[in-house]
Order: C-alpha cells, then sequence, then structure tokens
C-alpha cells in the first residue's frame, strides 16, 4: 500500500521535528515541510493527501497574503493547536477543511486525528459541526465559505456594495479608479458566484451576523 503524502505548511523547526517523528514512527505516511510559498509555487512532486498547518501560522499567513487557497487547490487541511475561543473562526467554512486540533488536545490526538482524516473522516468539535448545520440550513450562510476567499481589498469594497454605494462613489472613498473597482467588483461577484449587487448585499449582511452570533 502505498504511503500518504502529509505536508506540514511551516518553517522547519523543533516542533514540526517532532510532528513528522510521531507520524512516520505510527502510521504509514511520508512527511514534508513546507512553506506557504513553496506549496503555492506547487513544486511538490507528488499528490498530497493532507496539509497540517499550524493555527497561528494560518493567521500570520493570511494578514500577509500568502496562503495558499486550500478550496481552488483541492487540497484537504487539518488545521492544528487552534485555542478553543476560536472554534467559530471563517476556517470552519472552508470546503477543504476536514480536521481541527484544539491547542489542549492529548499528545496522541495527532495520529489519531490524522489517520482518520486520511480515511475521509472529519476531525472537528462538536461546536464545529454545529456551526456546519447551521450553514446547510441557511442558503446566505452557505455563501460565508465563498466570503471567505476574498481577499483584504475585495472584502472592503465588498462592504461598500453592500452600504448601496455606485462604483464611483466608492473609487472616491478609496482613492482609487472607477474601472479599478469595477474589476474588483468583477471578481468578487465571480468569486461568490453572483450576478447582482443585491445578492451580494445578502451574503454580506449574513457573513456580519454569523459572526455577530458567535461574539
Amino acid at each position: 500500500m502505498t504511503a500518504k503524502q502529509v505536508i506540514i505548511l511551516s518553517e522547519k523547526s523543533l516542533q514540526t521535528s517532532l510532528m513528522e517523528k510521531q507520524l512516520t514512527e505510527k502510521l504509514d505516511v511520508e512527511i514534508e515541510v513546507l512553506s506557504a510559498t513553496q506549496l503555492d509555487n506547487e513544486i511538490v512532486p507528488k499528490p498530497i493527501d493532507l496539509i497540517l498547518v499550524d493555527f497561528e501560522q494560518l493567521k500570520t499567513m493570511i494578514a500577509t497574503e500568502i496562503l495558499p487557497n486550500f478550496d481552488l487547490l483541492k487540497l484537504d487541511v487539518l488545521i492544528y493547536n487552534m485555542p478553543q475561543d476560536e472554534i467559530h473562526c471563517e476556517y470552519v467554512y472552508w470546503q477543504s477543511l476536514k480536521g481541527i486540533l484544539l491547542s489542549n488536545a492529548p499528545i496522541d490526538h495527532l495520529c489519531k486525528s490524522v489517520s482518520y482524516v486520511l480515511k475521509g473522516g472529519l476531525w472537528l468539535p462538536r461546536k464545529c459541526l454545529e456551526s456546519l448545520v447551521q450553514l446547510r440550513r441557511n442558503p446566505n450562510l452557505e455563501r460565508c465559505q465563498l466570503y471567505t476567499n476574498l481577499t483584504t481589498r475585495e472584502r472592503q469594497i465588498l462592504d461598500h456594495v453592500a452600504s448601496g454605494k455606485s462604483n464611483k462613489q466608492i473609487a472616491n472613498t478609496l482613492f482609487l479608479s472607477e474601472s479599478t473597482v469595477k474589476s474588483h467588483v468583477y471578481k468578487i461577484f465571480k468569486k461568490l458566484d453572483v450576478h447582482k449587487r443585491r445578492d451580494a448585499m445578502h451574503i454580506t449582511k449574513a457573513m456580519h451576523n454569523n459572526h455577530a452570533r458567535f461574539e
């Protein structure tokens, strides 16, 4: 049986070395530690079965806009070291998310969670599963996952669209050309799979309401 290919998305460190040792000793996996830039450049020679990413590094990658689009790349993800009070964060809505390992989880849960996800299961805290049930029940909330694929600038422009501003008004507010705003709006609509400004407004409202519900 061919060993599963698992990537730890991080810079090499003592922690990643210990994780690699533990996983390779107990599971039939091959581990490789790669940076976000390396993964984004698609230099990995073999198919990837699972990506492990540290929660704090995940936030840093998002802030610096170097995080790969896992949904677009069709890569399964398990986030580890997630604090208990962060389990309602936007990452829960990624289609690629298959597991969350909380920061207070027992040491042996690393191998258990990776093994379970590699077999096709979901390793998610109960409250995350409850959020996903709510997501499926509300069509607008289902779009929240698409919202998380927007860049910081796109979200900023979408907020202005949701407030009822025209492209010209948004351009004046953000000191951009109107053509630049039109280009952003086109990309936003494409990412959200909508065709009208009104639909984009509904998604923005649903996203903000969903976050407020768990604050």
